[in-house]
This record gives structure tokens, C-alpha cells and sequence, in this order.
């Protein structure tokens, strides 16, 4: 430690200073790059095309703040009786237990607070952070099966899960879009690479007795925007998103009471749409500080007390209150957890062919894993590494599994490149657990197998993919050739390559659309017996 503190003091250039800049320009030209990217567009839109564009617009962010009452709403309201949970008993009783434990976690940790036990205070932040994450995935899971059964919009519904597009445009929208895939994809990959890392220095430290992984975290720390915690700025880092949150919440009430105080002239909120592509970015890299932020105010009087001090994670100022940062942590990823949540879940409007949009029960399900799996990687102990890193396997696994059977863009091609970058993030993963405790296979080994291992599985993965890609198409071109000879041969003008099971599933949407829109009509006329 004596050896960094020197090595620090003579560099020229704080790297956390560097970092922390590079964090803040970083956000301040992604808001100022959409204000200027929409700015643009709306001027060098004709005004009839601008006029229409916003008709949209104002029916779309309807559309997406009825979906977020209807979260609020689901997320609050739950059943007391056994009777009143039917027919989803599963969600109601899981709800109620995951509620049980966040209040348990809650009262144990300001009791460790306040006794100082700094052990007890670590796994009741574990507790609360997973549990609130587990009642929010599960309050989500039951609204999605609520409104796809009992909507009124059933046609609407039907619509988006059945649209499905091959191909792509170029295009400035989705050149944002897959920016934003790459960089999330990246910041997925930096928890087991970070872990590799540390698994490496390890090895390297019993050897040479040197610690060389400031680089490596500082590059990672750039490209996935996860700015260090370091104890100079981390007060200021701290404020600075606890203050976004508190902000956000706040505008959101104003806005809530105000118009429904006055229904009649509400405030305007076409420009939520524009917040979008904001949430989405910085979605992972604010929630990810404020594990972060716990996960080094936890580690605090611990065996992993190192990690407060140096590497990544580093909060031990002494200016800083532990018991007060802590809980003001916890009270802001709280919010924010659920604020952006729900937010960046509830958009859901049948895109335009060509477009890259994604399916709200995709984006709600990997949000959610990809948090679960920053959790796993900075709250789990050290003394729990490999548990952690198969705990990581499972969770990456699921999202390969939910990515190609769910299929949450509307774009197959983006489904499927998608799917190969959380393949290689399981292969990086499954690395991680088998060299995590392996160090003097590390120390034999070196980064440089550790590197050529992690590049041949890649490319081993991309040559499959494009062996399944090539089979499927093979096979498709055979269903249509031998779908255009039946059609010749049967002298038929239906289009049969829709499948049995597709009419059935349409017919049965339409079906249920219609019985819910007689039920309503019925209910109606006996609420008003006049008409």
C-alpha cells in the first residue's frame, strides 16, 4: 500500500481526477448531444411532417405514462387476503415474502449501524439490494401477464408481440441505438473481467510482490463509464447522484399533483420521449455507483476492508459517515432502481420497418438481470469468489436463454448479435469460475493464455453463429421453394407460410379482444341502463 501511495504521489496526473472528468464530460455530452440531435431534426422537418411527428409523439408518451401508472399502481397494490391473491397466488406470496425480508434487512442494518458491526451491516445491504431487485422483477413479471390478459388494448398487443423485421436501415436513430448496444455490452463484460483481473493480480502479487492493475481499471473505468469511487471525489460523485435522483423524483410529483389538480390544463409531456435515450444509456453506470457506493461503505471494518482503500472501490474519507452514506445509499438506489425501472420499461409503440425498437418485457427482463449481476459481482464477499462467479454464470445464462427464445427486438439481426455478445460474456464468465481460485495455474498461465484463451473462445463462438445462421437460412430458402410448389401444385392464393399455429394464435387475439369489448359494452349499458 506504501508502494501506491508513492507510486500516486509522483505520477503527474491523478488518474482518478482523470476519470471522474471523463465520467462528467462524458454525461454532459450525451445531454447535450440529444438536445442538439432533436433541435436538428425538428428544424429540418417540413411543418406537416413536424406536425404529425408530434401528434405521435403526445399519443406515444400517453401511451408510456399509462404504462407507468399501471407499474406504480401493480407495484403497490398488493392483496392482504388468500382469497384475494387468486389466481396468482405464486407473485402474491413471493411479493409478500421478498416485502418481509427488505423490512427484516431494513431493521437489522440500522441496528448494525448503530453497534458498529460492521459484518452484519454488509449482509443486510446484500439482503436489502437483492430482495428489492426480486420484488420488482416480480411485480413486473405479474403486470405483463395482466395486461397482455386483461387489457382493452388486446389488438394493440397482439400486434407488437407478433411484428418482426429481418433488416435494418442506416439511419442516425439507429446508429444511437447500436452504440448504445455496444457500450452496454461492454459495461456487462467489465464485471467478469474485473474479477479476472484481481484473480491475476493475485497471482502476480505472491510472485513479484507487485500490483499492476491501475491501468487496466482505469481503461475499463473509461469505456464502460463506471468513474472509480475514489475517496478525493467521492463525496462529490455521491451528491452529485443523489441529487439527480432526488430531482428526478421530485419532478415527477410536482408534475403527478399539478395535473391532478388540474385535470383541465395539465402540463405537457411530449418531451419525455426525448429522456429515452438518456435513461437507457445512463441506466447501468448511475444504478452501478450506488451499488458501488454501498458495496465500499460496507466493506468498511470488514476482511475486505483493502477494497475501501485502494482499487476500484474507494470511500474511505474521512470526512465521510459511514452509517449516514450508507443509509442515504441505500434510500437512493432505492428511487432511482425504481424510478428508472419503470421507466425505461413502459415504452411500448409499434415500430416503424426498419427501426430498432425493443419489446418492454425484454427490456424490463434484462435491466433486471444486468443488475442482478452488478449486485453479484460488488456486494458478494470476496471469501465468496467462486459462488460469485457461478452465481454469474447462471445469471448470464439466463439472459442467452430469455434472448433466444423471447426475442425483444423487433429486428432478428440485432436479436441475433445480441445473442453472440452475451454468449461471449458467458464465456468470459465460465473462465472467471474456473481460474478464480486456480492461482498457480494463473501465475503459469500469465494474462497473455488468459487473453488468447478469451480470444479463441470468441472466435469459436462467431464461427458457430455463422454456422447456425448459414443452416437456418439454407433451410428457410427450402420451406419457401417447397411452399411455392405446393401453392402451384394446389393451385391455392393462399399464403402458406403462415403457419397453423400463428392463425390460431391471431384468431385467438382477435377472439379475446372481442369478448373483452363486449364485456365492456355490457358493463356499459348496466352502468347506464339509458343508453
Amino acid at each position: 500500500m506504501a508502494a501506491a501511495a508513492e507510486r500516486d504521489a509522483g505520477s503527474s496526473a491523478d488518474p482518478n481526477l482523470v476519470l471522474t472528468l471523463i465520467y462528467f464530460l462524458t454525461i454532459g455530452a450525451i445531454v447535450l448531444g440529444t438536445a442538439v440531435y432533436f433541435f436538428v431534426m425538428a428544424r429540418i422537418t417540413e411543418p406537416e411532417v413536424r406536425l404529425m411527428e408530434l401528434i405521435n409523439t403526445q399519443r406515444e408518451v400517453q401511451h408510456l405514462i399509462d404504462n407507468l401508472s399501471s407499474q406504480f399502481n401493480n407495484f403497490w397494490r398488493l392483496p392482504l387476503r388468500w382469497r384475494a391473491m387468486k389466481p396468482y397466488y405464486t407473485h402474491h406470496t413471493l411479493s409478500w415474502v421478498f416485502i418481509l425480508t427488505l423490512i427484516t434487512s431494513v431493521v437489522v442494518l440500522v441496528v448494525a449501524l448503530s453497534l458498529g458491526i460492521a459484518q452484519v451491516a454488509r449482509v443486510s445491504t446484500l439482503t436489502y439490494v437483492a430482495s428489492l431487485n426480486a420484488l420488482f422483477m416480480t411485480r413486473q413479471h405479474l403486470y405483463y401477464i395482466r395486461r397482455t390478459y386483461l387489457t382493452y388494448d388486446a389488438e394493440y398487443y397482439l400486434v407488437l408481440d407478433t411484428t418482426k423485421f429481418y433488416h435494418f436501415d442506416i439511419s442516425v436513430f439507429n446508429i444511437v441505438q447500436i452504440i448504445i448496444l455496444i457500450i452496454e455490452f461492454l459495461q456487462l463484460l467489465s464485471f467478469p473481467i474485473r474479477d479476472l483481473l484481481d484473480a491475476l493480480n493475485l497471482a502476480r502479487n505472491q510472485n513479484s510482490g507487485d500490483n499492476d492493475s491501475g491501468t487496466a481499471s482505469f481503461i475499463i473505468g473509461v469505456i464502460t463509464m463506471f468513474a472509480n469511487l475514489s475517496s478525493k471525489f467521492y463525496v462529490i460523485q455521491f451528491w452529485f447522484l443523489f441529487s439527480v435522483i432526488a430531482g428526478i423524483a421530485l419532478v415527477m410529483t410536482v408534475i403527478h399533483v399539478y395535473n391532478a389538480w388540474r385535470p383541465q390544463t395539465p402540463i405537457a409531456l411530449y418531451w419525455v420521449k426525448y429522456l429515452l435515450p438518456l435513461a437507457n444509456l445512463l441506466y447501468l453506470p448511475m444504478l452501478v455507483m450506488l451499488i458501488g457506493s454501498a458495496a465500499c461503505l460496507s466493506k468498511i471494518g470488514t476482511d475486505d476492508a483493502a477494497d475501501a482503500y485502494s482499487g476500484l472501490l474507494r470511500c474511505a474519507d474521512p470526512s465521510v459517515i459511514k452509517p449516514l452514506y450508507l443509509a442515504l445509499t441505500v434510500v437512493a438506489y432505492t428511487v432511482g432502481y425504481v424510478i428508472l425501472t419503470a421507466f425505461v420499461t413502459s415504452f411500448d409503440r409499434i415500430p416503424i420497418q426498419g427501426e430498432i425498437h425493443y419489446r418492454s418485457q425484454g427490456v424490463a427482463f434484462l435491466k433486471n438481470m444486468s443488475m442482478l449481476l452488478s449486485i453479484d459481482f460488488l456486494l458478494v464477499s470476496n471469501a465468496f469468489r467462486h459462488i460469485r462467479s457461478i452465481l454469474s454464470l447462471v445469471i448470464v445464462l439466463s439472459m442467452v436463454c430469455f434472448n433466444i427464445n423471447t426475442q425483444p427486438c423487433f429486428v432478428d439481426q440485432i436479436n441475433y448479435w445480441r445473442t453472440y455478445g452475451f454468449c461471449c460474456i458467458l464465456w468470459v464468465a465460465l473462465i472467471v469460475t474456473m481460474l478464480t481460485n486456480e492461482t498457480k495455474t494463473l501465475s503459469e498461465v500469465g494474462i497473455g493464455g488468459v487473453a488468447a484463451a478469451l480470444a479463441v473462445g470468441a472466435v469459436i463462438i462467431l464461427v458457430l453463429f455463422f454456422a447456425v445462421r448459414f443452416i437456418r437460412h439454407k433451410a428457410k430458402n427450402k420451406q419457401h421453394v417447397s411452399e411455392e410448389r405446393g401453392m402451384l401444385v394446389n393451385g391455392s392464393t393462399e399464403d402458406t407460410r403462415v403457419s397453423q399455429q400463428d392463425r390460431s394464435s391471431i384468431s385467438f387475439g382477435l377472439s379475446t379482444a372481442a369478448h373483452q369489448h363486449n364485456s365492456i359494452s355490457n358493463s356499459m349499458v348496466v352502468v347506464n341502463p339509458q343508453t
